[in-house]
């Protein structure tokens, strides 16, 4: 088998994953319907010791399939669960799902064993990303309660919710890893527990969840022994997926903290010098954690899927460029050249998730920039991952929901739903400039120790730089390509959804970084009356004078935050300029603002699981 054959075979594999996932999405159809689909919903429910009905099967819907946990947590809590019995439903629900997925991926590499799709090499790291599987998810569930439900929790009732006394605490009593200067890390890969003296202590993970890593470990050791036995004989790379799987095992099984962000470093190294388009994950995200960003357990296989070539790296170099001219880029060479350098090295891969499991069970990305590591990206650049097809086939197998016309004009809702179902082409060209452009944007404005420095005091970094990544692409937009109106208006149309939709996770914490950008974008959106609120509902107004206004809105606010990054000012200072918390949640700072997000939330909490079948998905899907 040649390379030719192999990259073509790709496409069979992505296609027989996309046939899978579009019968699992049918099974939205059965919701309040009898067959053999709906045996599925019920089986489910039945697993976690919920009642089925019509409500609680669409529930079922979104977690099994669509791997959302929000919309079960939202049922749980209008019926007054406790804390202790949403985490237990959780807890089997997550169990179930694991296995449901398992069991398809499985199916996917009988269909690709029995094809002959791949080389045995190839065939060999889908069989053994999948038979790790299943430490992984294993490791997933003792992580999370021990970090996120059982000392989290605790930190929050010793400090009464104050997050910068949670932050002060960490910092004063050593309680984060130490990075490579030995100075505190920007990340954690070590668990707090209690000693005999009721203190806190850092344990690696080794130490705090001994079975389940050596579980990982023993299985990692067998990858290494059967692909040890293979050869590469498509992309010579060999060498380098073994180093990199002993890179995570020797990580897994350091027990000093203090080592374990250069350990962990070693296996981002190693990763990012496998170019093939088998890309192996690691543990890349850290949102679930909010205090010390403890990283979470992540495992799954991306394969190569080019459905369009991606075209926004150019004017995001460019605005870059642009701005640092105006900025005296002298006076901030060690940023420049970093953020330059990063730009310059980035590997992009657009590519469908085919296999995944442990933490990825809670949720779906629709795009990633790694390593976190800046001081293995100061050498070795920066993997973005975008997903474009599965973000398209999910976003329109979403049913529509009655909260949607309730919050947004039926205009602006209308225009939404023809651009998402019927103009592909247009969604692609908005995916790149929206979310790759996004991932772009995160690279920028950055030098070795900004997320370190900016995070000590408060631990608020995430909520900006969300922030600072989509602005970076709205800003390059609107320097470089803003003449089609047409376009821009589909752009903000999609931009303006994205934002009010994010409001729905004011209390889900791991995507609150999301949350706090789409505060900041609030305001902005209404400064430059692109959009209003009339009755209650978001209406949007594009036109040549309110998106001329946007632009220099956006501008204007992004070089206040490059200030802000460039001079590594906290980033509390730039975020209480927009927002204010009120127990435990951040609002806007503006009243009008912050009235229409308590709205938006308390209508949510009534109605957001409620679908809205008065109108057909036909009447898009036809035009």
């Amino acid at each position: 088998m040649d390379k030719k054959t192999v990259e073509n075979n790709l496409k069979l594999i992505v296609d027989y994953n996309n046939r899978v996932n579009s019968s699992l999405k049918e099974i939205y159809s059965w919701v309040a319907n009898d067959n053999e689909y709906r045996e599925i919903l019920e089986e489910f429910l039945e697993y976690i010791c919920l009642e089925s009905n019509d409500e609680t099967r669409l529930w079922a819907y979104f977690r099994l399939i669509d791997l959302k946990e929000n919309s079960l947590v939202l049922y749980m809590e209008k019926q007054w669960f406790s804390q202790e019995k949403i985490d237990e439903i959780l807890d089997l629900s997550y169990e179930y799902t694991s296995e449901f997925h398992f069991e398809l991926q499985s199916d996917l590499i009988d269909f690709i064993e029995k094809e002959k799709l791949l080389t045995d090499f190839y065939l060999e790291i889908f069989n053994w990303v999948h038979s790790v599987w299943k430490a992984f998810n294993d490791f997933f569930l003792p992580w999370r309660n021990h970090i996120v439900n059982w000392v989290n929790r605790d930190l929050e009732k010793k400090f009464n919710d104050d997050s910068s006394k949670i932050i002060n605490f960490l910092n004063e009593n050593n309680l984060l890893d130490l990075w490579h200067f030995k100075e505190q890390a920007d990340r954690s890969y070590s668990a707090l527990c209690y000693d005999e003296n009721n203190n806190f202590i850092s344990k690696s993970y080794v130490e705090a969840f001994d079975f389940e890593i050596k579980q990982i470990v023993v299985a990692l050791d067998i990858f290494i022994t059967n692909l040890e036995k293979q050869t590469d004989e498509i992309y010579d790379s060999k060498k380098e997926y073994l180093e990199y799987l002993n890179a995570i095992k020797n990580a897994f099984l350091e027990t000093d903290v203090n080592s374990l962000v250069a350990k962990w470093a070693l296996v981002d190294e190693t990763w990012m010098q496998i170019k093939t388009p088998f890309q192996i994950s690691h543990p890349l995200e850290f949102y679930e954690d909010k205090y010390r960003k403890a990283v979470a357990p992540e495992w799954d296989l991306r394969i190569q899927n080019r459905v369009f070539e991606s075209v926004v790296e150019k004017d995001i170099l460019n605005m870059y460029e642009t701005f640092y001219k105006e900025i005296w880029k002298e006076k901030f060479r060690d940023s420049y050249n970093y953020s330059f350098a990063n730009i310059n090295r980035v590997q992009l891969y657009l590519t469908s998730p085919v296999l995944y499991y442990s933490s990825e069970l809670t949720w779906l990305f629709s795009a990633q920039v790694v390593p976190n590591d800046d001081v293995v990206s100061d050498k070795f650049g920066k993997k973005i991952f975008a997903f474009p097809e599965m973000v398209l086939e999910n976003k329109r197998s979403m049913p529509f929901m009655k909260f949607s016309s309730i919050i947004f004009d039926s205009k602006l809702l209308d225009n939404y739903r023809k651009y998402l179902f019927s103009d592909s082409k247009n969604f692609y060209k908005i995916y790149d400039i929206e979310t790759i452009g996004h991932e772009f944007g995160h690279t920028l404005w950055l030098d070795l120790d900004n997320e370190t420095i900016m995070n000590k005091k408060t631990g608020v970094y995430k909520n900006i730089e969300e922030f600072k990544a989509t602005t970076g692409w709205l800003v390059a937009y609107f320097m470089w390509n803003n003449l089609n109106l047409e376009l821009s208006e589909k752009l903000i149309t999609d931009h303006v959804m994205r934002t009010i939709w994010l409001f729905a996770y004011k209390k889900v914490n791991e995507v609150e970084p999301y949350y706090c950008e789409a505060l900041i974008h609030f305001q902005l959106l209404l400064e430059s009356r692109i959009i209003d609120i009339i009755d209650n509902k978001i209406v949007l107004d594009f036109n040549i004078d309110s998106f001329t206004n946007l632009k220099e809105t956006y501008i204007n606010h992004y070089v206040d935050l490059i200030n802000i990054y460039l001079s590594k000012t906290d980033a509390m200072e730039f975020l209480k300029r927009y927002t204010i918390k009120e127990w435990l949640y951040y609002l806007p700072q503006n009243e009008f603002l912050r009235n229409f997000v308590n709205y938006f939330y308390e209508t949510y909490e009534k109605v957001g699981n409620e679908v809205d079948d008065s109108i057909s998905k036909d009447k898009y899907l036809n035009n």
